[in-house]
């Protein structure tokens, strides 16, 4: 049988949480998440042990008490023992955060000693903050020129395209006009535009005709 409960690790809402910034720095790991640890490693054990003590008593006293009775009883030491954990824990991490796992102020870690005798004239951030601010400009500055190189690179892209369909039309054009004896689109082109130019006149020649049979007709009916 396997002992459940309601906490499963320990959590402690704080509205302002303390970040240990420089201690994570030295330790490698979060005072808080250090605490954490502990209290699950704790919590663990404690399920443990009221698993065997109901197993135990499910060997041993079968005959004195129901399965039912021993479960409730079990549930009840680990509700018993997780709250005392819960009270304790507090006192504990509030210990470990204040006097163990903390680095003083007037402290210097070696790795920051390097840093420690840097010092800055107002003029000299003044500077500072003008080279960022002109390195940003700088960087904001290319991003604008590559994002209008990629325009021009779509649009190239597609000129591309549009010559190389082009390009293929006037291939199958050529192909045609070798099937049909026409060695030159030229000569094609040439061809055409005099037949058309010769129905465009043929149709105008129609059009006067016709136009002067109206006359006549108008001409007999009055």
């Amino acid at each position: 049988m396997s002992v459940t409960s309601n906490t499963t690790g320990y959590i402690k809402e704080e509205k302002d949480e303390q970040i240990f910034e420089y201690e994570t720095q030295h330790l490698g790991f979060t005072p808080k998440a250090f605490c954490n640890g502990v209290y699950n490693a704790a919590l663990e054990y404690i399920q443990k042990a009221v698993q065997e003590i109901e197993i135990f008593l499910s060997e041993e006293y079968s005959k004195v008490m129901k399965p039912t009775q021993i479960k409730e009883a079990c549930e009840v030491i680990l509700s018993t023992m997780v709250s005392k954990l819960d009270k304790n824990f507090d006192i504990i991490e509030t210990y470990l955060t204040k006097n163990v796992l903390t680095i003083p102020g007037n402290v210097l870690l070696p790795e920051d000693e390097a840093q420690a005798g840097d010092t800055y004239t107002p003029e000299q951030e003044d500077m500072l903050d003008t080279e960022i601010q002109e390195l940003k400009d700088k960087v904001l500055a290319l991003k604008y020129a590559n994002s209008k190189l990629k325009q021009e690179m779509s649009l190239i892209d597609h000129v591309q395209a549009r010559f190389d369909m082009a390009q293929q039309q006037l291939q199958k054009l050529n192909d045609i006009n070798s099937e049909s004896g026409v060695p030159e689109v030229k000569d094609s082109l040439m061809f055409t535009s005099q037949k058309v130019l010769e129905l465009v006149s043929k149709v105008k020649a129609m059009q006067v005709k016709d136009k002067a049979a109206t006359s006549e007709t108008d001409s007999i009916d009055l």
